[in-house]
């Protein structure tokens, strides 16, 4: 994963993005099993097969996708994953999460301040491989880590003072699945919606000065058809509830949708109610 705007799609097409029909399809061969007495499994990762140690049963309860592939009654040894379309930054927060779910959001913190104090580069690294780890978790079904992520990606957006960038827009309208990344998709229309309300200029990094923000927003509500009804319906529900677009700031995340205090008048919650 490169430092800029848009991720490589050309080796770094996500499983995410696809549908589980289609991943089961153009998942490569299983490589060779590998002996190994540790509980652990190999899984090898992105199209130069970084190699990563994971708990075997962990993972099998983790998700049905790994299960499936992973368990074999037929052989005792230790069998290898191959999933060449998916980014070894991203993967290795989410062995992070499978090894220690618990504690998972106090890691992911650290990793931003981390990033943060080495530099621009950095800090765009660990924004694309959280918002490649919420649609990886999306399409595994793995609600909690969709959570997890999304709130770090609220905290990331907060920390830097950032606003969302046309070209994440695009890319989560154009190279994503309307399913795994509709709450991606609810947020960023939210995040817009706010910033184009407050106005200024846009603090994200990489990103096009030459056409002014609210021009280059216009330009894809003209091209994004699903974006730009999305942006209609957020705004009435807006209006409908009440609520200042110029006052609810989606970088700052509230504890609960069913909250009925201030907080719900500047928030942003993503999570569905339970």
């Amino acid at each position: 994963m490169s430092g800029t705007l848009r991720p490589d799609t050309r080796t770094s097409r996500r499983i995410s993005t696809i549908s589980r029909m289609t991943l089961d399809k153009e998942l490569p061969p299983t490589p060779e099993p590998e002996q190994d007495n540790s509980g652990l499994t190999t899984i090898l990762i992105g199209p130069k097969k970084r190699r990563f140690k994971v708990n075997c049963q962990l993972l099998c309860d983790v998700s049905p996708f790994f299960q499936e592939r992973i368990e074999d009654p037929f052989h005792s040894q230790t069998v290898s994953l191959w999933l060449p379309s998916e980014s070894p930054a991203m993967f290795g927060l989410f062995v992070e999460w499978v090894h220690s779910p618990d504690t998972f959001s106090i890691y992911l913190d650290d990793v931003i301040t981390s990033a943060q104090k080495k530099g621009e580069k950095e800090s765009l690294d660990i924004h694309w491989a959280i918002i490649h780890l919420h649609l990886f978790a999306s399409q595994l079904s793995l609600g909690y880590l969709q959570d997890a992520s999304i709130d770090a990606i609220q905290d990331l957006y907060l920390k830097y003072d950032w606003d969302v960038p046309p070209k994440l827009v695009a890319y989560l309208y154009t190279e994503c699945e309307t399913g795994p990344s509709i709450r991606l998709r609810r947020w960023a229309v939210a995040m817009v919606a706010f910033c184009l309300a407050v106005g200024g200029q846009p603090k994200f990094s990489d990103q096009d000065l030459a056409t002014s923000y609210p021009m280059q927003f216009q330009a894809l509500f003209q091209s994004l058809p699903e974006f730009s009804a999305d942006y209609t319906q957020h705004m009435e529900n807006m209006e409908k509830s009440g609520h200042d677009v110029q006052l609810k700031n989606p970088q700052l995340r509230i504890s609960a949708n069913k909250l009925c205090n201030n907080k719900r008048l500047f928030g942003f919650r993503h999570q569905a109610e339970r």
